[in-house]
């Protein structure tokens, strides 16, 4: 009887080692972006690639024509947008039948512009207005390294509804020509800030934004 339960036990143990040897984990993979649950154009975005059962060596990965991607870690990619759309990351090799990821490619959203960095349109005493530098472009609610230059703007001054002046500044910081109208304000002066163009990631060209305006009191 003993002979007989020992057999059972060494068969079944054998059985059961059998099962677990002949049945691996099937392959998967799984890809999450970092940052954002979009790519950005222009810019660096981070995503991490975990393929279960692949050896290093036989992953494929391929993507579209919009989409570039390069390893720069264990597991970490950084992946280069360059037009807005729909972009794919398709993943294959070993037993891994390719899989096919599809996500939201935009381009980098507008920045808001501010005087000084800070201020909105509004009124603003003569000396506090004379005091700021030039106008920013500020990024908000992204949670992704990125900004945007300015390119070029005009300060209009009027004075009792009458064009004083008209001038074009190239970059964020007043200019020489610029600084002089806007040492020039009195209360009641009007300064609209038109025209402005900045220049964000993945930009051909510079884009036009909203314009400022600012009554001095």
């Amino acid at each position: 009887m003993r002979t007989l339960i020992t057999g059972l036990l060494a068969g079944w143990a054998s059985a059961a080692f059998f099962a677990f040897r002949f049945m691996p984990e099937e392959p998967a993979c799984a890809i999450q972006l970092d940052k954002m649950n979009v790519f950005y154009c222009g810019l660096d975005n981070p995503v991490t690639l975990v393929a279960r059962g692949v050896p290093e060596p036989e992953l494929r990965i391929e993507t579209s024509e919009n989409l570039k991607m390069q390893k720069d870690g264990n597991n970490h990619y950084t992946v280069r947008a360059g037009t807005a759309g729909e972009g794919s990351i398709t993943v294959s090799g070993g037993r891994l039948k390719p899989l096919t990821f599809k996500y939201r490619v935009k381009r980098f959203p507008d920045p808001v512009i501010r005087l000084g960095a800070q201020h909105r349109s509004g009124s603003m005493g003569n000396g506090q207005f004379r005091a700021q530098g030039g106008l920013a472009a500020v990024i908000e609610g992204l949670d992704i390294c990125g900004m945007c230059d300015v390119a070029s703007y005009k300060v209009i001054h009027l004075r009792k509804g009458q064009l004083m002046s008209e001038v074009t500044n190239t970059g964020a910081r007043y200019e020489a020509g610029v600084k002089s109208v806007i040492d020039a304000a009195r209360p009641g002066d009007t300064y609209i800030f038109d025209d402005i163009r900045v220049k964000c990631p993945g930009d051909a060209v510079a884009r036009a934004l909203e314009s400022l305006t600012f009554v001095i009191k």
